[in-house]
């Protein structure tokens, strides 16, 4: 099974259970709508959203586009977000977001927290900008290199190898996004207090994150537990949110 086969077929699983898990990506999906809101006026025009999830960010934004077109790798996630988002301006499409199959058309492209995702996030980068129309505006969260630092030190602190990706730094994404345009990246911090490692590691999988990065290997079983336990003495995950803002210029320049 191929890796995007894997990271789809994860969160197809977690479709009826990420709802219950979604607490960050609510709450950072609250301030990229308030973002959004107050550097925009009051219609938004055509408008993308990469990895919609289950719809809440949409069913925030889409009563005031033109067009909104819902765009998920998981076609059972994707069918509970048209459920809860419907209008005559929204269609959706199954589309791998890091290849989008769309021209220039688009006024806005919002994505919360699927960025991480993203196999070759430069190009991935370099290819949504692309579909956005002169003075078009990419608005996007990731999850920072330092998110799950806890997990993290227990996995460093016993020599053990971690599963969790590697997660964008400020300097590159920064780096990553044109620089034909304007670009802005703003940092904040979330820290959540799960009862124990079981906890934790239950949300990940409530949610379908639960993909390890390419080449990892499953810990032996007395190895893990000693992580769980590690973790357990100190039972907290930070969330490093990533927040960006790309706005394509009217007129691009000639090279």
């Amino acid at each position: 099974m191929d890796r995007l086969t894997q990271i789809s077929h994860a969160f197809s699983k977690a479709a009826h259970t990420y709802d219950n898990h979604d607490f960050v990506q609510k709450y950072v999906a609250d301030n990229l709508t308030q973002k959004i809101s107050l550097e925009n006026s009051d219609l938004f025009g055509t408008v993308l959203e990469v990895g919609c999830g289950t719809g809440y960010l949409a069913q925030q934004l889409y009563e005031r586009a033109k067009d909104y077109v819902l765009s998920d790798i998981s076609y059972e996630i994707l069918d509970i977000a048209k459920q809860k988002v419907v209008g005559d301006n929204v269609m959706s499409v199954v589309v791998n977001g890091e290849s989008p199959c769309f021209t220039a058309c688009f006024d806005m492209i919002v994505s919360n927290l699927a960025f991480h995702w993203f196999e070759k996030p430069k190009q991935a980068l370099t290819a949504l900008t692309a579909c956005l129309k002169p003075g078009g505006r990419l608005y996007l969260t990731a999850l920072g290199n330092n998110t799950f630092n806890e997990w993290r030190t227990a996995h460093m602190e016993l020599e053990a190898s971690c599963g969790l990706l590697e997660f964008v730094t400020i300097g590159q994404l920064k780096e990553w996004l044109p620089l034909s345009g304007e670009r802005d990246i703003q940092e904040e911090w979330i820290t959540m207090h799960p009862k124990n490692a079981h906890e934790f590691l239950r949300h990940l999988k409530g949610m379908g994150g639960y993909v390890s990065h390419p080449g990892h290997r499953p810990l032996p079983l007395n190895t893990f537990r000693a992580v769980m336990d590690k973790f357990d003495s100190i039972p907290r995950c930070s969330y490093q949110i990533l927040y960006a803002t790309y706005e394509k210029p009217q007129k691009m320049r000639e090279e």
